[in-house]
C-alpha cells in the first residue's frame, strides 16, 4: 500500500532540508545577516522543483509582519536560495506571514522553522512546488 500523499511530502521536505547547503542565503552571506542585530532576526531560504529536487530561480518571496500594511517581496536566485533581513528587534519572526508563489507552478508545502531557540535566531523558509 503506498503512502497518504501527505506522508510523501513530507518526507520529501525533510530530505530537501537535509540537503540544502547552509553556507549562503541568496544574494547576501548568511554570516552578515545574522551578525546584523539591529534588524531582528533574518529570514533566509529556498524554493525547489519536486521533481528532481531542483532549485527554482525567480520564485516570488512575499513577507508581511501581521497588521502592517506593506509587505516586502524578493526572488530567489539562480540556486534557488533568499534572505531576508529582520523586521526590527520587537517583531516576533512568529508574527511574519511568508508566502511563494511562481507562475506555472504549484506550492505543495512551505516549512518554516527557528535554527535554535535563541532570540534573535533565523528562520529558515523552504518552498516545494511542482510544474502544473
Amino acid at each position: 500500500m503506498d503512502a497518504p500523499r501527505s506522508l510523501r511530502l513530507t518526507i520529501v521536505a525533510v530530505l530537501a532540508a537535509l540537503a540544502a547547503p547552509v553556507a549562503h542565503a541568496g544574494d547576501a552571506d548568511l554570516q552578515a545577516i545574522e551578525g546584523d542585530k539591529e534588524n531582528g532576526p533574518p529570514f533566509f531560504g529556498e524554493a525547489t522543483n519536486v521533481k528532481g529536487m531542483r532549485p527554482l530561480e525567480g520564485v516570488r518571496i512575499r513577507a508581511q509582519v501581521k497588521g502592517q500594511p506593506l509587505p516586502v517581496f524578493v526572488n530567489t536566485n539562480d540556486e534557488g536560495r533568499f534572505s531576508l533581513r529582520g523586521f526590527g528587534k520587537s517583531v516576533d519572526p512568529e508574527s511574519v506571514d511568508i508566502q511563494c508563489a511562481m507562475d506555472g507552478y504549484h506550492l505543495l508545502d512551505l516549512t518554516r522553522r527557528r535554527v535554535s531557540k535563541a532570540a534573535d535566531a533565523a528562520t529558515v523558509v523552504e518552498c516545494l512546488f511542482e510544474k502544473r
